[in-house]
This record gives structure tokens, sequence and C-alpha cells, in this order.
């Protein structure tokens, strides 16, 4: 048998989960119905907001929010460089064009001072990702003016300054895809205090609904399966959570004092460490680190594998914060079920792994 390896992210289930999929199953009700609307109750309830929509992925949430926002050809909407190409693909299939900044400095989340020097007539919103579950200077961005998308995917849970995440966007966006801090192997959430904005999410999501008009709508609802997966790990959403800031914190304890290891960012202290991030001197080569650390059981992850700037062929010189990012961000295992023993074994590795100077 091989050598076990720690995977840099995994699902936490138990019979709880299993069982809440039995019953689905054993029901004969594999479509959207009553999981699917509890679910939709459960975060109405959760954000204290009143419309949620329960759809079929995170990618779904951000197109069906764009759709909402009536965006098209000739729109302008102002994206982070430094974030998967979930919160891009979307804005391209409308037609729209993307408007890509850089992030703050010692930050993974948009920058307000960039997104200020981009907004004109053309503006029509703004997606503002919580990555790695670092909450965004969201409040700021609300002070432009201009509808933003709140994508929660990696922050359900977190709360800026008292609020939960998910209560200032004009929009808020959420995923349960396998790894994020609730599964259900893949599906999507819009939530929005606005009932014009919700009824068009409901009108586009699926096409089998008698609907309010006949533009084109999509494949994009849920069903029972996957909701009653999502309904029961919602329950155990603030152990999760807990967890996960435990061991940011003995990881925190190993690394505070290590040489060539940044572990403080922005946010830093409102963060529900959907990721645990590191940030590596200059010299280090991420990929060099990341395969020896998986030659000694530890599997890591980039952080982003891409820059949104590098596959829309920008160049460099508009985005230092996110080049810098993408060459020096290494992110280590976290998951509830990760023991404290595997959480020292991935950071003594680390350090040992630095020392050598790879």
């Amino acid at each position: 048998m091989g050598k076990k390896v720690i995977p840099h992210s995994k699902p936490t289930l138990d019979k709880d989960d299993f069982n809440a999929v039995m019953v689905v199953l054993k029901s004969n009700h594999l479509e959207e119905g009553l999981d699917v609307i509890k679910l939709e109750d459960n975060f109405r309830n959760f954000l204290n907001i009143n419309f949620a929509s329960a759809v079929s992925s995170g990618f779904a949430s951000i197109h069906l929010a764009l759709k909402a926002l009536d965006i098209g050809k000739g729109d302008e909407i102002i994206i982070p460089s430094y974030c998967c190409s979930a919160i891009l693909n979307p804005v391209l299939l409308l037609g729209a064009t993307p408007i890509v900044v850089d992030v703050g400095k010692k930050s993974f989340n948009i920058s307000v001072e960039e997104v200020n020097k981009k907004i004109n007539s053309k503006t029509k919103a703004i997606i503002a990702p919580h990555i790695f579950g670092f909450p965004c200077k969201i409040d700021e961005l609300q002070t432009l003016g201009i509808p933003i998308i709140e994508d929660c995917a990696q922050s359900l849970g977190g709360t800026y300054k008292g609020e939960k995440l998910g209560c200032f966007g004009t929009l808020s966006c959420f995923s349960f895809y396998s790894t994020k801090m609730i599964c259900g192997g893949d599906g999507g959430l819009v939530a929005t205090q606005d009932e014009d904005l919700y009824k068009k999410i409901i009108n586009y999501r699926y096409y089998g609904h008698k609907r309010l008009h006949k533009e084109i709508a999509y494949n994009y609802h849920l069903t029972n399966m996957p909701a009653s997966l999502i309904n029961s790990q919602f329950k155990k959403l603030n152990f999760f959570i807990e967890r996960r800031k435990n061991i940011a914190s003995l990881y925190d304890k190993y690394f505070s004092d290590v040489e060539n290891i940044e572990i403080n960012f922005e946010n830093k202290e409102d963060s529900i460490y959907y990721r645990y991030p590191v940030m590596l001197n200059k010299f280090f080569d991420i990929e060099k680190v990341k395969t020896e650390m998986l030659q000694r059981g530890i599997q890591c992850g980039y952080g982003v594998l891409d820059g949104l700037h590098e596959l829309l062929e920008l160049g460099h010189n508009d985005f230092p914060n996110t080049t810098n990012n993408l060459k020096t961000i290494l992110s280590l295992p976290i998951y509830p079920s990760l023991s404290d023993k595997d959480v020292r074994y991935i950071a003594v590795t680390l350090i040992n792994t630095l020392k050598k100077k790879i």
C-alpha cells in the first residue's frame, strides 16, 4: 500500500449526512421539492434576509445574479484578478466586459482603490468575493453606489463588522461544492432583499416551470438529494467554523516566528479559514515546495491557480499584488476532520522544507 496522503481539502461527513440522503432516496422524490424549500428557509432565517433561491452550483448563482441585473453586451463588470474563473465566465457568457482589478497588498480581496479608478457610466456591477474566508472591505464598496454581487462561496458563516457575510450585497451568492464550508456535492444559492430581483432569479433558473415571461431560462434548479445533504451539513456549520479557527490558531503558533513565512493578512481576525494561506519568501519556488511536501504525504494548494488577468492576457503591470500572491501563496490543508497531530506534522514539515532553501 502507498503512503497515506493528507489531502489539501475534503468534506466532513457523518452518519446524519448519509441518513439524510437515504431518506430522499427511499422517498423516490429525487427532484426539486421539500428539501430545497427547507434549504431556502434555512438561509432566509440564517441571514435574516427576505429571499433565497437554491440553484445547481456556485457558477449558476453568479450567472443568475448577473442576469437578474439585466447585464448584457456593452456593460462592464468589475472583478478581482485573484479569484477562480467562476466569476469571470458568467460575465463573458452574457456578453458583458470584465474589468479586472488588482487585490490589496497583503490581501486576497478586491482593492477598493483600484475599483474606484475603473468606475464609469458603463459600470453595472461589482463582483466582490471574500477569498479564503477573509472578508473584503465590502462596506467601502457599498459607498461607491454600484450594485454588488457578494460572492460568499468561500465565506459562509463569516461576519464583518458584526454583520453576517451575505447581507451586504445587492445579491449574494453561495456555493456548496464538495470542498466548501458545507457541501452537497454541488449546489448554490442566491440571496437578496429585493423582490423584483428574486422573481427574475426564479424565472431564469429553470425552464420547466411556468414563468413570468418567455426569455431564455436555464437548467439551474437544485434537487432534493444535494439539498438534503446541505441541510444536514448546515446544522454543523458553527462547529465546522470553530474547528477551522482552532486549526488556524495552531498553525499560527507554529509559524508566528518562522523566517520566510508570512501569515498576517488583511481582515485575518474575521476569517473563517476556508483556506489557511501562507506567504513564502519570493526566492522559494512554490512548485518545488508543493512537490517536496507531497513526497512527505501532504497535499498543498496554490490558493488561486491562475490570475484572471493572465487568462485574459492583460499583462502583469497593473496587477502587482495578484502577481505576488500567485508566486508566493501556499495553501495548507485545513478542514474540520484534520487532527491536531496532522496539523503539527504539516507545520513542522513545511518549516523543515523551507530550511533546505529549495
